[in-house]
């Protein structure tokens, strides 16, 4: 057989568990000590490995292109270090807080002119690598505004994680799309021209949809986010539709929290027990799941402009600390909240996580149930 080398796109991640994670095709492998022990010397350059494996996994590994057999020896370098406990396993990297289109319902509010330090961003990559991290969310305001932006972008392809640029997608070309190293492109799509132009801006829905036709031309995986709104819920099943024809790798579908403009655009809202009618659509894993015992958003992090690192966007004037001080002291820092401490017992708690914990916070308090998810599963809640 030669030499066995770990796939170039897969990575040993030591966290709660170990596991393989492939960041090209987002799957996360877990396997047991034994295996990642085998796996790190898949290496590349040390013969004979197969008489060390046991056949089965072998050939698991082979046929899922977690490993490669090569007839001549090439080193890959493999990289193991263990995470905090929970795992921080998705960033949301605010690397500008500028923008070209100023949303209706935008939960950061007014547009501003500041950029994260790019050397400040390289030593987060260098440090959420470190942690064991698996998804990189590059987002702002519109990311690629950043004035520095295509020297980070050149840095993406170093690190062993999977990098996705959240966008509104108006200002991606054939050009741009080409010239891209993220993973995948998140593009928020809002209904389909009437329910999206009426909160984004005249013009803006085919200006996104000819984005989304770009990076599909240039082989990269795209993703939408939509926001359930007064404006576009007799859209969905036309965008359902649409949604279906281009191909989407993942369609996240969620109720804006009351905050930023949406806080002067409050006829954009709809009851949560009626928005939650929406939540059906929708499919893939998102980024903010949590394992074990913890509620949603347990393993997720963000880190502002100004360098903050906060719990989530929504969260900006509570910030954890400088990520200067170091990213990992500033994670330690943040209350992980366990599912049995929630105010919650319904047979779903373990299906929905707790939802998200801002939005429990509007409702009620930190430990409440998320009223969003527990309308879209039946479960009546008192109006706040």
């Amino acid at each position: 057989m030669g030499y066995l080398k770990l796939n170039n796109d897969c990575h040993l991640k030591l966290l709660e568990s170990a596991y393989v994670y492939n960041i090209k095709k987002d799957e996360l492998y877990e396997v047991n000590d034994k295996a990642i022990g085998f796996l790190m010397k898949c290496n590349g350059i040390t013969p004979n490995l197969e008489s060390e494996g046991e056949a089965d996994f072998l050939s698991y590994c082979l046929s899922e292109n977690i490993l490669e057999e090569l007839a001549e020896p090439k080193a890959r370098k493999i990289f193991t270090n263990k995470s905090p406990e929970p795992s921080l396993r998705y960033l949301e990297l605010q690397i500008t807080n500028k923008c070209n289109l100023i949303c209706k319902h935008c939960y950061l509010g007014e547009a501003g002119k500041t950029d994260l330090e790019y050397d400040t961003a390289l030593n987060i990559f260098n440090e959420f690598e470190a942690m064991q991290g698996l998804r990189l969310l590059i987002t702002g305001g519109e990311p690629i505004l950043h004035k520095r932006f295509w020297e980070i972008n050149q840095k993406l392809p170093e690190y062993g994680f999977r990098s996705i640029l959240l966008s509104n997608g108006t200002l991606i070309t054939n050009d741009i799309a080409e010239r891209l190293n993220v993973h995948e492109v998140q593009v928020s799509i809002d209904g389909i021209e009437n329910g999206h132009d009426a909160i984004r801006g005249k013009g803006s829905f085919k200006k996104a949809i000819a984005g989304i036709e770009a990076l599909k031309s240039a082989g990269v995986d795209v993703s939408v986010a939509t926001m359930i709104h007064s404006k576009n819920t007799e859209e969905f099943e036309n965008l359902n539709k649409l949604i279906e024809k281009m191909a989407i790798v993942e369609w996240n579908v969620d109720v804006p929290c009351s905050s930023g403009y949406l806080l002067n655009n409050k006829d954009l809202l709809l009851p949560y027990s009626d928005a939650a009618k929406y939540m059906h659509y929708g499919f893939g894993g998102g980024s903010h799941g949590s394992v074990n015992d913890f509620a949603c958003g347990s393993h997720l992090c963000a880190v502002t402009p100004q360098g903050k690192v906060i719990r989530c966007g929504f969260y900006p004037d509570a910030p954890l600390g400088d990520v200067k001080e170091g990213l990992r002291n500033c994670w330690e820092r943040m209350q992980h909240i366990k599912l049995t401490e929630l105010n919650c017992d319904c047979k779903y708690i373990n299906e929905c996580k707790g939802g998200c914990r801002y939005r429990a916070e509007i409702y009620k308090d930190v430990y409440a149930p998320d009223p969003v998810q527990c309308y879209a599963r039946g479960v009546e809640l008192a109006a706040s």
